[in-house]
């Protein structure tokens, strides 16, 4: 501290200075702005000139205007802290993007009131975070006898293949002895399987779990399946039928599937180089005995095709009017259609496959669950299914013994 009695000169000679110094860190902190609003504007999608001031949707699905991102003050103050901007905050922004105009990048930028768009990036899972949890581990789970197969436009799958795969049988009133397999499900405890949420609300018809098929209806395909029946279905709190959403539910069986032939559980992804990836891009498999196209009979075997997982955009695009899309969803199709889950295949797995570490077999991980789609493989609608990250303490906590 000082005097400032005695001191004045010193101070006054201090003061300009400081005064320099300070304008001299304004101006430096404005090129950095400028600088990283103009490096960022080359993550925006650009697609034409942009009329100023017109009514916007945020990537929240909050009200906005299309502005000049230098004339919108939630994004200045987020690019001004100075700390750097998150990869979360950088895909909000180029999500943000109404187009150019003079040059200049325009936004929609949020209405006054709107929550703070200073995203965070997530915080990575530590893996002992899952200790008390039955989530098993490879050479325990997800492990395939077969290669990798190059549900519509799919191929029948081997004997093998998936030991994970589970059909549902629903009561049959015209031939009680036959159930009917209206849905599928996954493996992911010798004790649970994992399902969708509406292949089980409201169903009490729903009594039996078949694992270790392949043909339900052929009792020479060399598999050797056994039923198992079903004391208890759990189906997540929040589940919303009409708006599709946490479309996720857990079967506990009537007894333990273990030592059972050709039954093993599939993994799940919670492992940290797992459980933060967004899998754009991947080319996961899905497998079920639903209809062969929209309308038609279903599949005696086995079914399994490869999809390509896409930005949840194109599920906003195809089904936003309809349902919720959001972060605990994932979606995955082929922009022309012609392979797709189907009718049948609700509550099966998708599933990213790889070669393990000593590249003598196939090791499977559950990505998502088959929740729905509009009719099957159309071009412009991808499926949509429950993602299993989103879920995995939910999963976790039901599945402790």
């Amino acid at each position: 501290m000082f005097d400032s009695s005695t001191r004045y000169r010193d101070n006054l000679w201090c003061s300009r200075c400081l005064l320099s110094i300070y304008q001299l860190v304004c101006d430096f902190c404005t090129m950095v702005i400028h600088f990283c609003i103009v490096f960022l504007s080359f993550l925006l999608i650009i697609d034409a000139q942009v009329q100023d001031g017109r009514s916007c949707q945020t990537p929240n699905r909050e009200n906005g205007q299309c502005v000049s991102i230098y004339n919108c003050k939630v994004f200045i103050d987020v690019l001004s802290k100075g700390s750097g901007v998150s990869d979360n905050f950088k895909e909000y922004l180029r999500k943000s993007s109404c187009g150019f105009q003079s040059g200049i990048p325009f936004v929609c930028c949020p209405l006054p009131g709107t929550r703070n768009v200073d995203i965070k990036e997530p915080e990575k899972k530590d893996e002992n975070s899952f200790s008390s949890y039955n989530f098993l581990r490879t050479p325990d789970c997800g492990r395939s006898n077969e290669s990798l197969p190059k549900v519509v436009g799919g191929v029948a799958a081997k004997l093998g293949q998936f030991p994970w795969i589970v059909a549902l049988g629903y009561r049959n009133r015209n031939i009680p002895e036959q159930p009917k397999w209206l849905c599928g499900g996954s493996l992911i405890t010798y004790n649970h399987v994992l399902t969708a949420a509406h292949c089980v609300h409201n169903r009490r018809d729903l009594y039996l779990a078949r694992l270790g098929e392949l043909d339900l209806y052929d009792d020479n395909d060399g598999a050797q399946p056994t039923d198992i029946e079903i004391t208890n279905v759990k189906i997540h709190e929040n589940y919303t039928p009409s708006k599709y959403i946490n479309d996720i539910a857990i079967i506990t069986l009537a007894r333990s599937a273990e030592n059972l032939v050709g039954v093993s559980p599939i993994c799940l992804p919670w492992e940290n180089d797992k459980n933060s990836q967004s899998y754009i891009g991947n080319n996961p498999f899905v497998a079920g005995w639903g209809s062969l196209f929209f309308n038609g009979p279903s599949s005696s075997v086995l079914q399994v095709v490869s999809l390509p997982v896409v930005d949840n955009n194109q599920c906003v695009n195809a089904y936003a009017r309809q349902s919720t899309i959001d972060e605990s969803i994932l979606c995955a199709g082929h922009p022309s259609g012609g392979k797709d889950a189907c009718k049948g295949d609700s509550g099966g797995p998708l599933m990213q496959g790889g070669v393990e570490s000593n590249l003598k077999f196939l090791n499977f991980y559950q990505i998502g669950v088959v929740s729905y789609g509009y009719r099957c493989a159309e071009a412009g609608y991808p499926g949509v299914y429950t993602r299993i990250t989103h879920f995995l303490d939910w999963i976790g906590k039901n599945t402790v013994s």
